[in-house]
Formats: C-alpha cells, structure tokens, sequence
C-alpha cells in the first residue's frame, strides 16, 4: 500500500532488454471490504521505471501520442489506452523506460519496504550472469514517483550464483533467490563453474549481506522455480521444471529425475523441504 492507502503492484517482463513497471490505483484500500479491494486493481495508473532519471513515467494515451507526434504509423497504433496496454514495451521506452536484464522476478521486503528485482541475465549487454536490484521509494512509499537504487547482489563466479530468477523473503529478512541458467549453457563454459541450477539465500542485513550460500542444487538441466515457505516456515516448496531438458534420444534421456522405480523418463514435480526450525 502506498502511504495514502491506495494499492501498488510491482511488475517485471522476463525478456532482454525490457522494463520494470508499478501500477498504482485511483481509489484506496479499504480493510472491511475484504474481497471487493479486488476491483481496485480494474482502475489505476501504470507507470515505468526510468534507472537514469530515478522516476517513475505514466504511461497515459495522451503521454504516448504526445511523443510520437508526427510519427503517422505510431499514431494509427496508439488510439487508445488499450492500446497503450497491449503494447506496454514499446510505449514504455518511447517515454523513456529504462530497458534492463530481463526483470523476471519482484519481491517487496517486508522489514524495510525496499523492492528487490531479479534481473535474470542479458547477453545482448554482456550480463551474462544477472544480478539482483534494490530499490528505494523515497520517502519510503510506494506511491512515490522517485526513487533510488542499488544492486544488492552480482551474480558471476565471485558470488557463486548465475542468473537469479525468482525471490523470495523469510521471517529473518534473508532473501532466496533460485537460478535459471538456461539448460543450453549449465556446466558449460563460463557457467561451468556454478554447476547446475540452484537455491541460494542472501542476507538483506549484517556482516553477511548481499553473500550468497546455496542451498540446494537442482537435478541435470533443470530449473527451480516459485519456492514458497508454509506460514510457519518449517517446510519450502519448490518446483522443479523439465529435468533433463536436453534429451535428444528418448532412449537415453540426460536425466531421470526423481529416479521413481520403473520410470524411464525425468518428470517435473513439486518437493517439499522439511527441517527448518
């Protein structure tokens, strides 16, 4: 919620070189309503990050067609503010959105109200490990059109991780992030060091914060994807999508993940990780 009690929605758009959005409502959060705050997200401003400016830009019909005045194609494009929606990239960097490393992933903290983005990777740029952005809302609020940033955490052979994807807070302010090294590339060439994808956490505070340690390791050519701690954080969910992806002969498949008695095949699946206390 934004300090005036009006809904705000963080968004990424898991390509190369695409922008980080936030959508904020016109009318207010009401706690009795329950349910009915659903409809607040059915009317509301959608704005895009500009890094260079630290701002947040509306992305109005009236901005878009202002700015692409005397571009007839454009126009005859953007008639409405569906329009606008539909084709949310474009408009977005026509107004100056800020094109970045494929966002796939956005987590508000819930300690100090700061937003982290998993920003995958972007070989068009030479990121080819990803890295993971903070920002700051000033006056820490969320309906704020400024902001600050850092980059909370490189991935690269001197943090241990690659191409972080999706994130996640525990109740100690520590932060999980899985990685999505494309089955293509995992154990080969400058990935060879990070072996298969992983579960790393990293602390947001104290003499450790901003280093990862792995958690978890993935089978072969697989990727972990959504974890999801239970309320009372004793057990992790954990997806674990298309193990063995590379198999070229069906005969011999590259893996054969979870390893079930009479089962040939690898098979996706959901695991649950217990111990915690």
């Amino acid at each position: 919620l934004s300090k005036d009690n009006r809904v705000v929605v963080y968004m990424g758009d898991d390509k190369r070189d695409a922008c980080v959005y936030k959508f904020i409502s016109k009318n207010k959060y009401n706690q009795k309503d329950g349910k009915k705050n659903s409809k607040l997200l059915e009317e509301g401003t959608l704005y895009v990050a500009n890094f260079g400016e630290g701002r947040w830009v509306a992305l109005t019909i009236e901005a878009v067609q202002k700015a692409a005045k005397g571009n007839a194609e454009l126009l005859k494009k953007f008639q409405t503010q569906a329009d606008v929606v539909v084709n949310c990239h474009e408009a977005a960097i026509l107004l100056g959105g800020t094109p970045t490393d494929r966002p796939e992933d956005l987590e508000i903290s819930p300690f100090d109200g700061s937003m982290f983005i998993a920003h995958t990777n972007n070989s068009n740029h030479g990121n080819f490990h990803g890295h993971i952005t903070r920002f700051f809302e000033k006056d820490n609020d969320h309906g704020s059109m400024e902001f600050q940033f850092a980059i909370f955490a490189a991935g690269g052979i001197q943090s241990g991780f690659s191409a972080p994807d999706n994130l996640l807070f525990d109740e100690d302010g520590n932060l999980w992030t899985v990685t999505d090294i494309s089955s293509g590339s995992v154990n080969t060439k400058i990935w060879e060091p990070f072996g298969n994808n992983g579960l790393f956490v990293i602390p947001t505070e104290g003499k450790n914060e901003g280093e990862a340690f792995q958690f978890a390791s993935a089978p072969v050519q697989a990727e972990l994807t959504g974890p999801c701690f239970t309320p009372d954080e004793k057990a992790l969910f954990l997806s674990i999508q298309h193990p063995g992806e590379e198999t070229e002969d069906l005969a011999n498949p590259t893996s054969k993940w979870p390893h079930r008695s009479g089962d040939k095949m690898p098979r996706p699946a959901v695991v649950a990780i217990t111990g915690f206390k």
